[in-house]
């Protein structure tokens, strides 16, 4: 995925609609040593996929990607849905990150579930799977099994 902390283009088009990132991080397990950890005035960074806005995409991706991707299905933002819009995720989507989250620990579980909301920036995902388990029994077609499996 990385060489050098510069994210692949495979990546970058893989999360086309977000801004990515590189911020720092710790170690929860104090027994872990990283390389940049056994010195104390380097960082650990990872990379985040943050919120981004529709004009940043089309600034990075163009305009006629944004018709093609988006538009031509009538989807006409990506990143400006109101509180009240409705939009819940794609139904194999949030089984995907919820086997992705738990098989990084509970810590990470537990965050995913608690501090993750929808459009509505106030549900959280373990809220939205409560009120509908049946999105973590969704599988994803043959092609993107691969993928949509944690």
């Amino acid at each position: 995925m990385m060489e050098d902390g510069i994210p692949s283009l495979a990546f970058l088009e893989r999360e086309e609609e977000f801004d990515i990132i590189q911020a720092p991080y710790e170690e929860l397990d104090e027994g872990i040593k990283t390389a940049a950890s056994d010195d104390d005035d380097a960082t650990t960074k990872g990379v985040l996929c943050t919120r981004s806005t529709d004009d940043a995409y089309v600034e990075r991706w163009g305009s006629d990607r944004f018709y093609r991707h988006y538009q031509k299905y009538g989807v006409n933002t990506i990143w400006g849905w109101s509180k009240d819009s409705g939009l819940r995720p794609c139904a194999v989507y949030p089984r995907h990150c919820y086997l992705a989250a738990k098989s990084m620990g509970e810590t990470c579980f537990d965050s995913f579930l608690d501090e993750t909301v929808l459009a509505d920036r106030t549900t959280t995902i373990r809220q939205y799977v409560e009120r509908h388990p049946e999105v973590l029994l969704m599988k994803p077609p043959p092609e993107l099994a691969s993928r949509y499996s944690g």
